[in-house]
């Protein structure tokens, strides 16, 4: 979170202020000059270029320089025949094109009240031997992180008003997403920021069917300029849609993306903040891996966007804990770091184990066979994922009996097969989180 973002194939590299990382043109990624690189801002380069071009000023008695207001709109000139004019000149003008009535005039980094300083034990974190963890500067990271989360929440019904997209439709692309992510090795930051850089964008313009693939692999090569050091390129994204999109597609789409969007695609997402939960709760890797994968399961199902990422991730923790039959389920200091009480994630939790127990039959496969492998700890296989399974079989199997029972009993008895209902027809997410 401290680190500095440089290229888009360049490393997260801590710099001094002014600075520009000199490994920017040895990547083999930047050799190519695409116009993503000028669109996006993502190289330093220009960056470069016009503090060279100002250091005469400079030397005649210039005190101050200010970078151009235009430097990210196209400092360098784009390669011919790639961009369209029409576009490279909406990105100079982002005034919320394409906006919805409802989500226009809604920023995304609008100033906020300041919540009450998260204090931060030095001694749970166990970290402040490594620079990289910034542990001097968490409680601003993450108080900012609180107070900004909902500024880009796409709304519950946002898919409501699309007219060539579903829900399930939108189920697929994830489920899809989540195996170019795995087969490319990128991290988790980058899919839960892809999945929500297409739901911003499903929210704020109607989208034809047949380009809902191209706003996904585009989410996820933007998200991958931001979270990873060596991102997607254009030709993998071409080459993973079997070339069903053309490389001036993919650039057309992340232009009308980030014009949209307004450049603000950074966002607190969901794993960001169960890193830092899992890291208060001193989660082993078992228990980390079957967090994570509570977490993926609520990124196909769009109804669990009307809980905020800190909720998410909250309550995921708090199912982890009882599936493992951890005591306290939940312990103090995850009470006090993620402001939530345990009563008040309990229908979020109750949601999570309900997608857990479906994933079994679920068509969509691609996050279980994710947390099936060796590495992850066949997380998803495990007795704590079993357990809950037949739970679940158990109370299938339990309904047609209650309702035959009722059917065939009146009076006192019906009375009495409803209470038998009550005693042994819980769900496995209510029996779970008793």
């Amino acid at each position: 979170m401290a680190r500095s973002r440089s290229a888009s194939g360049a490393g997260h590299q801590l710099l001094p202020s002014g600075a520009v990382s000199e490994n920017v043109r040895a990547l083999p990624h930047t050799t190519s000059a695409t116009v993503l690189g000028d669109v996006t801002n993502t190289s330093g380069q220009h960056w470069a270029q016009w503090k060279r071009a100002a250091e005469p000023l400079a030397g005649a008695g210039a005190t101050s320089a200010k970078k151009p207001a235009g430097i990210a709109a196209g400092a360098a000139a784009p390669a011919s025949g790639i961009a369209p004019a029409s576009l490279v000149a909406q990105m100079a003008t982002p005034s919320g094109i394409g906006r919805s009535s409802s989500s226009a005039g809604r920023p995304c980094a609008r100033p906020a009240p300041s919540p009450a300083p998260m204090e931060v034990e030095s001694d749970v974190l166990n970290r402040e031997d490594d620079p990289q963890h910034v542990v001097e500067y968490v409680p601003d990271i993450y108080m900012r992180m609180h107070a900004g989360e909902g500024d880009c929440q796409p709304q519950p019904a946002f898919l409501d008003w699309q007219t060539h997209v579903n829900s399930k439709m939108r189920a697929i692309l994830v489920d899809w997403l989540v195996d170019v992510h795995k087969k490319y090795k990128l991290r988790p930051e980058t899919l839960f920021l892809a999945v929500g850089i297409t739901d911003r964008f499903l929210e704020k313009r109607t989208t034809a069917r047949r380009h809902l693939q191209l706003l996904g692999i585009t989410a996820l090569l933007v998200a991958g300029k931001f979270e990873e050091q060596y991102p997607l390129t254009i030709q993998d994204t071409v080459y993973v849609t079997d070339r069903a999109y053309t490389k001036d597609e993919v650039i057309q789409m992340e232009v009308s993306i980030l014009t949209l969007l307004d450049f603000k695609v950074c966002q607190p997402t969901a794993v960001h903040f169960l890193d830092r939960y899992q890291i208060v709760n001193g989660c082993k890797e078992e228990h980390r891996e079957l967090a994570n994968y509570l977490l993926e399961l609520t990124l196909v199902e769009h109804k669990m966007v009307k809980y905020s990422p800190s909720h998410l991730a909250a309550a995921a923790m708090l199912l982890s804990n009882k599936l493992l039959r951890r005591q306290p389920s939940w312990p103090s200091v995850l009470a006090k770091h993620t402001r939530c009480t345990e009563q008040s994630l309990k229908e979020c939790a109750k949601e999570l184990c309900g997608l857990l127990e479906q994933a079994e039959q679920n068509p969509l496969q691609a996050i279980r066979k994710k947390y099936s492998q060796p590495r992850r700890h066949e997380i998803a296989k495990s007795r704590y994922i079993t357990a809950v399974a037949g739970l679940a079989a158990d109370a299938a199997q339990a309904r047609p009996l209650r309702r035959a029972s009722v059917a065939s009993s009146g009076g006192h008895g019906r009375r009495a097969s409803v209470g038998q209902q009550d005693d042994h027809g819980r769900s496995a997410a209510d029996s779970t989180m008793m």
